[in-house]
């Protein structure tokens, strides 16, 4: 692995994710992209809403938080950070493309059920059209608990390229044929 694509969406949700990211990168010895997409759905140049500096400002307070988090690696990995504007799960997919990623992980929410269906899924969608493997971290049933899912593209069938572990420091470098790990550690 040379690089793997962090999305982070700046809250502590997101810190899970960059753990795990910064643990792989440190024992594939490559380099964490931490991304954030700035998207701001409003119109209104005409009425007198400057979109634009609005743009700017976000995307300046991301960039800064990013550099946050990348220095609290403390060395675990070299991290580079880019901000970009779109859809986050567009902006996800097709930086990883430009960045020929071979890793990205991301958070997950854990909604269930009917709730799921209510709200966007970007997680699932980049894991759907990543052209790399993408690893889900998804909060567990107990606090401080993580369920990890691995999406590898490269296997055919539904469901067949995934594998899913509680335990978010189980080796799943091995591809869809490696064990899957159950219960606690």
């Amino acid at each position: 692995m040379k690089t793997i694509l962090v999305p982070l969406t700046l809250s502590s949700d997101s810190f899970p994710a960059l753990a795990i990211a910064g643990n792989l990168a440190r024992q594939r010895n490559a380099k964490l992209v931490l991304l954030h997409a700035v998207q701001l759905n409003i119109a209104g140049e005409e009425r007198g809403i400057q979109r634009a500096r609005l743009l700017d400002e976000l995307g300046r307070d991301a960039e800064a938080r990013l550099r946050e988090l990348a220095g609290g690696l403390d060395g675990q990995a070299a991290a580079e950070i880019l901000v970009c504007e779109g859809r986050p799960a567009d902006a996800i997919v097709e930086t990883a493309r430009r960045l020929r990623a071979d890793a990205i992980v991301m958070r997950m929410h854990g909604r269930r059920r009917w709730f799921h269906w209510l709200h966007r899924h970007t997680a699932l969608k980049v894991a759907r059209q990543a052209p790399c493997r993408t690893w889900l971290v998804a909060p567990g049933k107990n606090a401080g608990q993580f369920n990890l899912t691995v999406v590898d593209p490269r296997v055919a069938g539904t469901n067949a390229g995934m594998l899913r572990s509680d335990r978010p420091d189980a080796d799943h470098s091995r591809g869809a044929g490696a064990k899957v790990l159950a219960g606690a550690s």
